[in-house]
This record gives structure tokens, C-alpha cells and sequence, in this order.
């Protein structure tokens, strides 16, 4: 009997992955002032890929471009009013030498610039202390120029060495569609089913965040509150399997459950993604996370049978 309700499943599941999964938001506040932790400087910690390396020799003997994440960068920016420059912020004096070096950025999904180094700016007490773009002219950090095109105003960059970073490693990065129809409807009740199935939970509400090249999805889920214990988690189905990072809280309130002023809830417009690229270990996401006091971007990596967090984040604390 376990066999074959576990064949129904499978079933259930590959129908909904070929119908696709609906997007459609149900108005509980997908914006960038919802909710944010205390913003954190960026870090560069030890990368311990030993662990799965050998898990991808045959992917990178498959894949001609992949991204080094021995050699991902440590820094991140933002754009100020006009798209003409971004700051990177977080950082200490002295690194104008090393700097000077970088000659790309990434966001909006994927979209590449390139960028010279223009000079260090000092701090002025002029500033709000934001990091947004109506403070970038009083903010400490180090300038780029953008040489061809304009960047998105406020939006936040990761900043790489295209020697470093393969930038066909890249891939595309699909906005969800929001036609809400009755076939994607009826799709999303499926999906939402079978990975209620999978994780022993209900789930509550399921959101398609981004199609990643040719098979991959990137989904948010949130799922049904047991007593206290919050739980939400992004999804990534890599073709073959399901892959999740989970969002554990313990809600002492419903004011400020995983982050300050969130109401308890999230949404898609909270997590936008700077980027995907491919890897010898699997694929690497680049997101961030967005609040009523800031926002903080991270990298996620496929790890065996889940995603995990690499040590390089970023925050920038946005509150008016």
C-alpha cells in the first residue's frame, strides 16, 4: 500500500512540473519595506568544498563554464539615483589597490555591467546613515563607475573580477508568469500536495520566485504553523529532485517572527535573485532577503540532497 501511494505521488508530482506552478500572489504585502534583521557587514569565510567536490566530477566534466566559489568575491554595492555608479559598502580603507581589479557587477536577475574603479569616498556627517541611494553621496565605501548602460537605482550588485568569475557560467533567469490560470491552479494544489507529502507538513502557500535556464524552479513555501514553530523554506527543484533550505522560528509574537515588523508572514517580492550560475558542485543562487529595516543577500549552494549557505553575506540597513 506505502508503494503505491508513493507511486501516485511521483505521478501527482511530475504532472505539476510539467504543468508549471502559478505565482500568484495573494496581496499579503510583497514589498521591498516589509521586514529585515540587523544588517551584517561582508564576510568571506572558509568555503569547505572537500566535502562535495567529489559529488561533481561528472557535472563539471559536463559543463564547460562554471564559477570557481573558491574564488568568489567578497564584495557587494548598490546604485545610486541615476544608474551611473555603485558603492560598496561594509568595507575598510585600504583596498583600492585590490579593487581596482574588479570589472563587473551582477543583479536584477542575472543582468551583467561593466565597471571601473573610480575612488574611495569618505564618510560625511551629512549622512542619514542609510545605505540607499538618496545617502550614496554621504556613505564611506569605495565608487565604481558603470561603463556601459545603467544600473537599477537602490538595487544591490555583487561585484566580481571576470577573471575570476566565468560570466557564461551565468544562467537565465526567468520571471514567473501571473496569469493564474485554472491549469496553473490547479498545479500549484499539487505541487503544494506533494511537497506537503515529502516534508510530513502542510503547506500553506507555495510561490514560483524564478525559472533558472531550461529546467530548474526556484520556489518559496510556507508551511502550516505547529503550535509556536514557524516554518518557511526556498525550493529548488534541479530537474530531477527537490532541494530545500529551511526557515525555522519560534514565534514569540506575531509581530516580529523571523524578522523585525514581519508580521509573521513572507512573500516572493521579498527575495528577489541577483543571480545563477553553474558550478562544479551544482548550482549557485544569489539572493537577497528583503524588510522593513534593510535587506541582506547571501549565496546558496546545491549540497548533496539540500542547499546550503555559503559564509559570504552582505546587509544594508534601509529603514526611513
Amino acid at each position: 500500500m506505502k508503494k503505491w501511494i508513493t507511486a501516485i505521488a511521483l505521478t501527482s508530482l511530475l504532472t505539476s512540473l510539467t504543468l508549471g506552478c502559478s505565482s500568484k500572489d495573494d496581496g499579503s504585502g510583497a514589498h521591498k519595506e516589509e521586514a529585515a534583521p540587523p544588517p551584517a557587514k561582508t564576510q568571506l569565510g572558509n568555503i569547505d568544498t572537500g566535502a562535495i567536490a567529489n559529488k561533481a566530477d561528472d557535472h563539471l566534466d559536463e559543463q564547460k563554464h562554471v564559477a570557481d566559489i573558491e574564488k568568489l568575491s567578497p564584495f557587494f554595492g548598490f546604485a545610486n539615483a541615476d544608474g551611473s555608479q555603485i558603492i560598496v559598502t561594509g568595507q575598510e580603507a585600504g583596498l583600492e589597490t585590490s579593487l581596482s581589479e574588479y570589472d563587473h557587477i551582477i543583479g536584477e536577475g542575472g543582468k551583467t555591467y561593466g565597471v571601473r574603479f573610480a575612488n574611495w569616498q569618505t564618510g560625511s556627517d551629512q549622512s542619514s546613515g542609510r545605505e540607499t541611494a538618496n545617502n550614496f553621496a554621504n556613505l564611506e565605501g569605495y565608487v565604481f563607475d558603470i561603463l556601459d548602460g545603467k544600473a537599477a537605482p537602490n538595487e544591490t550588485y555583487y561585484v566580481v573580477k571576470k577573471q575570476d568569475f566565468d560570466l557564461e557560467s551565468l544562467l537565465e533567469i526567468t520571471p514567473p508568469a501571473q496569469t493564474g490560470t485554472d491549469a496553473e491552479l490547479e498545479a500549484e494544489e499539487t505541487l503544494k500536495e506533494n511537497i506537503s507529502l515529502m516534508r510530513d507538513r502542510d503547506v500553506t502557500q507555495i510561490w514560483t520566485l524564478a525559472g533558472i535556464g531550461s529546467e530548474r524552479k526556484l520556489y518559496l513555501v510556507r508551511f502550516a504553523d505547529k503550535g509556536k514553530d514557524r516554518l518557511f523554506s526556498i525550493a529548488l527543484f534541479n530537474g530531477e529532485n527537490f532541494l530545500f533550505r529551511d526557515y525555522p522560528a519560534v514565534a514569540e509574537d506575531d509581530i516580529s517572527v523571523w524578522r523585525v515588523d514581519d508580521g509573521g508572514e513572507v512573500s516572493p517580492g521579498m527575495f528577489p535573485l541577483l543571480l545563477a550560475a553553474e558550478t562544479k558542485q551544482g548550482l549557485l543562487l544569489g539572493m537577497s532577503w528583503w524588510g522593513a529595516e534593510g535587506v541582506n543577500s547571501f549565496f546558496l549552494l546545491e549540497d548533496g540532497e539540500n542547499l546550503g549557505e555559503l559564509d559570504i553575506k552582505y546587509g544594508r540597513y534601509t529603514s526611513p
